[in-house]
């Protein structure tokens, strides 16, 4: 049996066929995310309707420094937490605060501008607010990071209480040897999606190897990044096996242990049932 801990289900106009597809190769959990307050609310409405006893789905609420960005300039960042706060409290099947974090474009290409140093302080202001919330709330951060990753140490670090055991995972995981020792150090789970299978992700390969077996989860951030060799296709739940065999080969790992041990370590993050 295995998880998929990271998944927008809300996107899937197939979504029964889906998830039929995933419990047909043992996925027995999946943690669908929130990143935005429309999306978040998505994410509970599908926990709630297609869980079922082969397959039980979770969700968690959040605020995506691109994604919830029109939210928070229509309605106020204020206005966006205090929702987002409700929209959490409103289910038994949130298990974790985000996606949230950072995402910094640092070449201009087809996708967008460089970002700018007031869009960063405002991906800053906005991922600070939901530090405090999973500090607030006692649940774990689903962090995302692109090409910030001292600013999102830095905020980790300076935005919660000593006394308080904040933790979370940086998601779909594009850091190096280095950048995954400092997030293990400040007690966060590193997650790897189909990017480490690529040929070109050898830092991301690297720093797999140096991390404890306990501090490892798998996901498909479905239905982006579809693991090699299914790379520029739709990706889907099913595929966390793929992330899942690939890891075990290059850790030198039974599949079966590692599938057990992300598993465990999933449950243990989120407090799974």
């Amino acid at each position: 049996m295995i998880i998929d801990t990271h998944a927008h289900l809300e996107l899937f106009e197939d979504l029964e066929y889906v998830l039929e597809r995933a419990k047909g190769v043992g996925v027995s959990k999946i943690i669908t995310i929130g990143t935005s307050l429309e999306t978040s609310k998505k994410a509970i409405q599908i926990a709630e309707n297609f869980s079922n006893s082969k397959l039980e789905i979770y969700a968690t609420c959040g605020i995506h420094p691109k994604d919830g960005v029109e939210e928070v300039e229509n309605l106020g960042l204020s206005e966006v937490i205090k929702s987002l706060e409700k929209i959490t409290k409103s289910s038994k099947k949130v298990v974790g605060i985000g996606e949230c974090g950072l995402d910094y474009r640092t070449v201009k290409s087809e996708k967008g501008q460089v970002t700018s140093e007031d869009e960063k302080g405002a991906q800053k202001k906005i991922f600070r607010e939901q530090i405090r919330l999973a500090t607030q709330l006692d649940l774990p951060l689903v962090v995302h990071c692109r090409n910030g990753w001292n600013e999102i140490f830095d905020l980790l670090t300076t935005n919660h209480e000593p006394s308080t055991n904040l933790t979370g995972v940086f998601h779909s995981f594009t850091g190096g040897v280095e950048e995954v020792r400092t997030a293990v150090d400040l007690g966060f789970f590193v997650s790897f999606s189909g990017i480490v299978t690529f040929t070109n992700a050898k830092n991301i390969q690297k720093a797999a190897k140096k991390v404890s077996i306990d501090r490892i989860l798998l996901e498909t951030d479905s239905p982006f990044l579809a693991p090699k060799p299914l790379r520029g296709s739709q990706n889907e739940p099913k595929n966390v096996t793929i992330i899942g065999q690939f890891l075990a080969e290059h850790l030198n790992l039974p599949v079966g242990k590692i599938e057990k041990l992300t598993m465990s370590n999933a449950s243990s993050l989120f407090r799974l049932g």
